[in-house]
Parts: C-alpha cells; structure tokens; sequence
C-alpha cells in the first residue's frame, strides 16, 4: 500500500500555500503603501468632519467611560462597531493617541485587500482577478489618499467584504455553523451602520424567488441567521432606549436627521433657542460640476424650526418635528428626491478623496471611466446572471449591493465616500458576471476549500 500523498492532495496543499501566500502579499503591500503615504504627507487634520466624534467615542470606550462623546452621557448619534473596534484597539495598546487611530485605519484597509482576494477567488473561477481585485484595494490611491482620517468606511468595508464571505460559505454549504456565523456579520454588520439592516429582508426575498434558490436558503437556517443577528442588535437597541429616554433607535440616531439633511441639501444646523441669532439663506455650494443646497427646503427648515422655538418646544424634539416636516416636504416632491437620486448615483461612481490633486476633473474621470463605471456595470451584469443561474449567493450579494447604493445615493455628496464599504463586494461581483462563462447554472466554489487555486 502506497503510504505517499497522492498527487491531488500535493497539489491541494501546493495551491494552498501558494493563496495564502498571495494573501500575505496582499496585506503587506497594503501596509507598505499606506505607510509610505502616510510618512510623506503626514496624518492630516481631522477637524470639520465626523472624524472628532468618532475618535472622542473611541477615546472614552478605551478609558472605560463606555459609548459616550463627552465622557458622562452616554450617545445613541453614531453606529457603535467601529467606535467600539477603535476602542478596544486604543485600549489593547495602551494609548488614544492619533497615531494610533490611524494605524487602525492602515491596517484595516490593508486587511481588506487581503479579503477581497479571497472573496473574488470564492466567486468566481479566477485565481489572476482576484488578485487583481485585492491589489487594486491595496494600492488604489484614492483609498490610500483618505487612510490618515478616522473615519468608519474601512471598517464597514471589512465587515461587509465579511458578511459577504459568510454568505458564499453558508449557500454553498448550509450547515448549521455556517448559519450562525452569517448571522453573527449580519448582526455586527447592522452595528456597523443602519442600511446593512436591508441583509436579512434580501435574504427572504431571494428565497421566494423559486425553488432553485429556496434549495440553498433553507428555511429553518434562515431563521437561525436572523435569530442570531437579532441576538447581536436587540441588546444594544435595548441600550440606546433607555439612553435616549424611551426612543426607538435600533441602531443610531443620526438616521433621524435624515430627511433633513435631504430637504436642505446641505449640513442644516437648527436653531436651539430664540436667543441665537437667525441665519439668512445659505449661498448654495458647488463643486466641479455639481451645486448644492436647496433655498426652498432650507427656507421651510429656518421658518418651523421658528415657529417651534416660539411655541416652547426644546431639546430632540425640535429634531423630530423638523424631520416630520422634511419627510412631508420630500413627498410632495418626487421631482426632488429623483433628481438627488441621480445625482447621488453619479457622485456613489466617483472617488472618494483626499488631497487636491485626486479631487480634480481630469483625476475622477479617470477614476470613473477605468473603475467605477465598469464596477457597476459588473454588479447589474451580475445580479442578472445570478439571477438566471439561481445562484443564491451572488444574488443576495448583488442585491444587497445595489439597494445600498441606492439608499445612500440621495444624500451623496462631493465624492464616492459611501461607496467604499462595498466596493470588494463589487470587485467580486464584476468578475463573476465576466469570468464564470465555464460554470454555467453552477453555484459558488466551495469556501470549505478557503485558499485552494
């Protein structure tokens, strides 16, 4: 008897090294160019936007003073996940230095060059695209560009290139383990940011689509999935209940002012008291093609934000009936809300950036034209193959893709910034709808084979 591994089980092994090799790769040419950048422009101010927030949130969490922005009252304004990672990492190294918060950021971005190749390599049949698609994660200049701000799209990037994975893996193989660990990223994925709640409504609706579909989303794992990603939200809608004085929010309040933000096409900040001065009509701002700010909304805003301060009413609910308003302001005009949408979409197919030479007109063009044109095109060409292919996994994938986009285009503005979480999610889908020809009505490649060729 021939004690020898077979040539196959060589071969297996071989090929294995070989990707985790190449993830290894990966991650290093990330880390090295990041902190390349990072050495020749220096970590870049992070005043006038959301990034004081979440690091004051983080530097509390990892002094133990828990979700807070002021060290005292506990917040329900942001998404918890990446405050709480960014804590927890202050924390394990001792310091809540700036430094360290981007060292955070460098090291999660190149984690996830490192997850889009595994990812790409998991759905579609090509060894060399997946490479590609991790590669161009780990030097893309626009994503390098913006690693020194602490902001949350690099981690919600990870945790949906890793939902995304879950869902391959559970699809192709559902087991019970499998079930609960989707499940577990569906969950921390919603902690990440409110949108990701659509998952789980997608999955039920790529159930029905039919039996092919229905074969490999059983209905009981289903169920599992959301029980267990319930088990991850309720707690800390529970939290954000009692913090906010008996208010709904299942995961932040910052959604509140959304309709807000729509209606004025521009950051409005109300008036908090009679004593503040009025403020006139904001010029509206434009940018290299675009303008923004609507006089209309931002009109009505000033006027009931007014009219409430004269009647008494203070505090958050000032913010509620403002949104109410907005909410009334954007159904009785439709012609608004779609031309935002539009917009939206176009702004979502331009890059996010962060230094002048990457925000001009000739640099997002090409952006555009060589990446993120061709990336969403890949996601439509995909969700139809899946589609015809009853492939479960890339039609929830697909799926989810596209109505995240949607619901962020309305409030996009200057740059492509809430398209980054899901752009390995796109990479991965572009090579399926290009590369698969061979596996006709086949499902994904098994994830239990994790670093095979």
């Amino acid at each position: 008897m021939d004690a020898h591994p077979s040539s196959g089980t060589l071969g297996r092994a071989a090929s294995a090294r070989s990707r985790l090799a190449a993830c290894v790769v990966l991650f290093l040419i990330g880390l090295t160019v990041r902190g390349a950048w990072l050495r020749f422009s220096g970590i870049p101010s992070q005043e006038g936007g959301d990034a004081g927030g979440y690091i004051a949130l983080a530097s509390h969490m990892a002094r133990g003073h828990g979700f807070t922005e002021d060290g005292i009252t506990s917040s329900t304004y942001r998404p918890p996940l990446f405050a709480s990672l960014l804590g927890a990492w202050c924390y394990l190294l001792g310091s809540t230095s700036l430094a360290t918060m981007v060292a955070f950021q460098v090291v999660v971005q190149s984690l996830c060059a490192t997850l889009t190749y595994v990812l790409g390599c998991w759905l579609q049949p090509s060894r060399l695209y997946g490479a590609i698609g991790g590669l161009l994660i780990a030097v893309d200049p626009y994503l390098v560009s913006v690693v020194g701000l602490v902001l949350q799209e690099p981690t919600q990037m990870l945790i949906a290139t890793l939902m995304g994975m879950s869902i391959a893996a559970w699809c192709r193989r559902p087991t019970a383990a499998r079930v609960a660990v989707a499940g577990l990223l569906l969950g921390l994925a919603a902690l990440a940011k409110s949108p990701f709640l659509i998952a789980p409504a997608i999955l039920l609706v790529v159930y029905v689509l039919g039996p092919g579909f229905r074969r490999q989303l059983p209905l009981s794992q289903m169920m599992l999935a959301s029980l267990v990603a319930a088990a991850i939200v309720v707690p800390w809608t529970l939290r954000n209940y009692r913090a906010s004085g008996g208010r709904f929010v299942p995961i932040n309040s910052q959604n509140v002012t959304f309709p807000i933000w729509l209606t004025a096409d521009l950051n409005f900040r109300p008036r908090e008291s009679l004593a503040t001065p009025p403020r006139g009509i904001p010029t509206p701002e434009k940018g290299l093609l675009l303008t923004y700010g609507n006089e209309e909304g931002i009109d009505l805003l000033w006027r009931k934000n007014d009219e409430l301060l004269k009647a008494g009413v203070t505090g958050p609910a000032v913010t509620d009936a403002l949104a109410a308003e907005a909410r009334l302001y954007l159904l009785k005009h439709p012609a608004y809300v779609l031309r935002k949408t539009l917009r939206g979409l176009l702004l979502l197919c331009s890059p996010d950036a962060g230094v002048a030479a990457l925000q001009t007109l000739p640099a997002r063009a090409v952006a555009i034209v060589l990446i993120h044109l061709p990336l969403a095109a890949g996601l439509l060409a995909g969700l139809v193959r899946s589609l015809r292919e009853k492939n479960a996994a890339l039609c929830i994938l697909s799926l989810f893709t596209a109505i995240y986009l949607l619901v962020h285009a309305p409030a996009a503005v200057s740059g492509g910034r809430y398209s980054v979480p899901v752009l390995p999610l796109m990479i991965a889908i572009t090579g399926y709808s290009i590369g698969g020809v061979r596996r006709s009505r086949k499902p994904a490649p098994d994830a239990d084979e994790g670093l095979r060729s």
